[in-house]
């Protein structure tokens, strides 16, 4: 990565803290825009684990930051899931000739949350039933990458402040990013060979994060509602174009 300007570090660092701050504040988005705007920038072979890891510790530290808020139960089920759903997920991958079935499947699930009639229930589980979310984020998370968008509608119900949603959502997907060490780690990818790009973007995206945590504390409830369906709609509208490109 020698090749890399110094601009276009400066670029990427301050990508991290503002997506990281979309992310504390929202609850999502920032992972799949900062996704994005490293393609731009990294080779394919460094991209994904190295986002991987910038993502883990700034979910981490979002977690950290909000703890108080973590709902315990929900998280505990989930963990019991997410790696019975990452050994299916290495069992079947080399079978499936693409991603378009998840993603279309994850499409629907957000654009359901997003504009389900009144009278239809909200996707509201019970703490057990977060099994198979785990499941799920282990499950599709080699297929589909950011699994962010899917697990977003679960954690959309009315029993739930915003602080609960943003604190509880990033606490399950440290989980689902740290599962994913292992397996960049068995496939020969060289974090220490990358050790300070990771440092710097990581220390970018803490920074955001904890500006976004201050922010989130600031926001009113409702537009925090109207601001997550937003981008749920953003993601989702990015999902069906990479189902069908």
């Amino acid at each position: 990565m020698e090749d890399i300007t110094l601009l276009s570090w400066i670029i990427l660092g301050t990508s991290a803290v503002i997506t990281s701050i979309i992310s504390a504040v929202v609850g999502m988005a920032g992972g799949i825009v900062l996704l994005s705007i490293m393609t731009l920038f990294l080779p394919f072979h460094v991209l994904i684990p190295i986002h991987g890891l910038v993502q883990l510790i700034s979910n981490s530290t979002r977690t950290w930051f909000l703890r108080s808020n973590i709902n315990w139960p929900l998280f505990r089920w989930f963990c019991v899931g997410l790696p019975f759903g990452a050994f299916v997920a290495v069992t079947i991958i080399k079978s499936l000739d693409s991603n378009t079935i998840p993603l279309l499947l994850i499409a629907a699930l957000i654009f359901y949350s997003i504009f389900k009639p009144k009278k239809l229930p909200a996707i509201v589980l019970p703490y057990k039933g977060f099994i198979f979310v785990g499941f799920g984020v282990g499950l599709l998370g080699p297929l589909v990458g950011a699994t962010g968008p899917f697990i977003a509608p679960f954690f959309l119900r009315p029993d739930f402040n915003k602080e609960q949603i943003i604190a509880s959502k990033s606490s399950v997907q440290v989980m689902g990013h740290l599962i994913k060490l292992p397996t960049f780690i068995y496939l020969g990818f060289d974090y220490i060979g990358h050790i300070a790009p990771i440092t710097g973007l990581t220390i970018c995206a803490v920074i955001g994060t904890k500006l976004g945590v201050l922010l989130l504390n600031r926001v009113d409830e409702k537009m925090f509602k109207i601001i997550f369906k937003s981008a749920l709609f953003i993601a989702g509208c990015r999902i069906l174009y990479k189902a069908f490109s």
